[in-house]
């Protein structure tokens, strides 16, 4: 793929979408994945997707720039408002907020089907993420990390259905796929600097029994367990 950079985050969204044959990309802002996926990924069509004018013109180029028009088609909505059954197998929405991702599928009912495949990067709010698909009825297939510009990621596959990821074994931090990522150490020690911030500052004030020491101690017990194999 010429003409643009590729990130290492958007060729681990790509790596999560193989075999998609429609791609639907919300929050698409320069289409770029779209255009890897039509041109490198065997999809037939992808729909570049935004609620502002201003990066959906910026998709808008991109495509014209690639001669891609028969492939992808720009739409400007929110979230999955303007589509519906059939439009796509697989459906990305990356680049957000767990929490702006929960309520975009909350209006989507559609999605709720084994046919189609969630690949979801949140920027923030994973673990209520994770809650909200698991008793929402969404399976956790597979986790990732993605490590890009010195900051890390996950992302992950899911589809309607029953979810066998543990997740909710560990409070909703991780997922048993997350685990066999050859990142997740990484991702790991990023969890334990955060809530050993949080929970420390809380014991030190006397305060205890919360969820971010709940949160440190699971992680703490899983670090020690990975130490001693």
């Amino acid at each position: 793929m010429q003409n643009f950079k590729r990130s290492k985050r958007m060729e681990g969204l790509a790596r999560l979408c193989q075999g998609a044959r429609r791609v639907v990309d919300v929050g698409c802002d320069h289409a770029q994945l779209c255009a890897l996926l039509t041109t490198e990924g065997g999809a037939e069509h992808a729909y570049a997707s935004d609620i502002r004018p201003g990066p959906l013109e910026n998709a808008r180029r991109t495509i014209r720039t690639l001669g891609l028009e028969h492939k992808i088609t720009p739409v400007l909505c929110d979230g999955l408002d303007s589509f519906g059954p059939g439009d796509g197998d697989t459906i990305v929405i990356a680049g957000m907020g767990g929490d702006e991702i929960s309520a975009i599928l909350s209006r989507a009912s559609w999605v709720r089907s084994p046919e189609i495949r969630l690949i979801l990067q949140p920027m923030t709010a994973a673990d209520r993420l994770r809650r909200n698909l698991v008793q929402g009825g969404f399976a956790i297939c597979r986790e990732i990390v993605i490590q890009d510009g010195g900051k890390l990621y996950t992302a992950m596959e899911t589809r309607a259905g029953e979810d066998e990821s543990g997740a909710a074994d560990f409070l909703w931090l991780l997922s048993r796929p997350l685990t066999e990522d050859p990142l997740w150490p990484l991702y790991l020690d990023k969890l334990l600097t955060k809530y050993r911030a949080s929970a420390q500052g809380q014991q030190t004030a006397g305060i205890k029994g919360t969820e971010e020491q709940r949160a440190l101690a699971l992680l703490q017990r899983i670090w020690e367990e990975q130490v001693k194999e």
